[in-house]
């Protein structure tokens, strides 16, 4: 068995004196936990009735932060440009426009929001219906692998999941 994924970019189990100062990677949790996280922006803060964030928190995590010369040019996102129809609130991507904007990332109305995982996985919350969609996968590739193509499976995967789901909403 591998002690480390491709690269040495995680640790296959969680060692039982590790400890994490960045709010930003290395989380380990349950696809429950991962579910209560996602409900607090289709709740608006509230998860089975406890509440976790105040509205106005909510709020603010999920406006588009972004002015649209960043959204356009990347600044402040490493020269890349943001993705067509999103924009970036506190730790969510979120929807400006439904139209243009890429399942990758994480569809839906606007004011939906969501973000990619490293590893493959991919959720997304959208207010508008109150649906939250999780997909889960296990997808830790190495660029040169994704430059040959190996690993675009899981996309492909999110994008045909967050379509499946948004298809079966609308018929409701």
């Amino acid at each position: 068995m591998l002690e480390t994924v491709p690269g040495g970019h995680a640790l296959a189990h969680r060692p039982s004196d590790l400890t994490f100062f960045s709010g930003g990677q290395g989380l380990w949790s349950t696809i429950d936990d991962y579910l209560a996280f996602a409900r607090i922006f289709v709740e608006g803060g509230t998860v089975e009735g406890q509440q976790i964030l105040k509205p106005e928190t909510v709020t603010m995590m999920t406006s588009n932060q972004l002015t649209e010369h960043q959204r356009a040019t990347g600044e402040m996102l490493g020269g890349h440009p943001f993705a067509a129809g999103h924009g970036y609130g506190f730790g969510v991507a979120v929807v400006v426009d439904p139209e243009t904007a890429d399942p990758t990332i994480c569809g839906g109305g606007a004011g939906a929001v969501g973000w990619p995982g490293a590893y493959g996985g991919w959720w997304q919350a959208d207010p508008n219906n109150r649906s939250v969609m999780i997909l889960l996968t296990h997808n830790m590739v190495t660029l040169d692998q994704l430059a040959d193509g190996i690993g675009l499976g899981a996309w492909e995967a999110a994008v045909q999941f967050q379509t499946l789901g948004s298809t079966q909403l609308a018929e409701q």
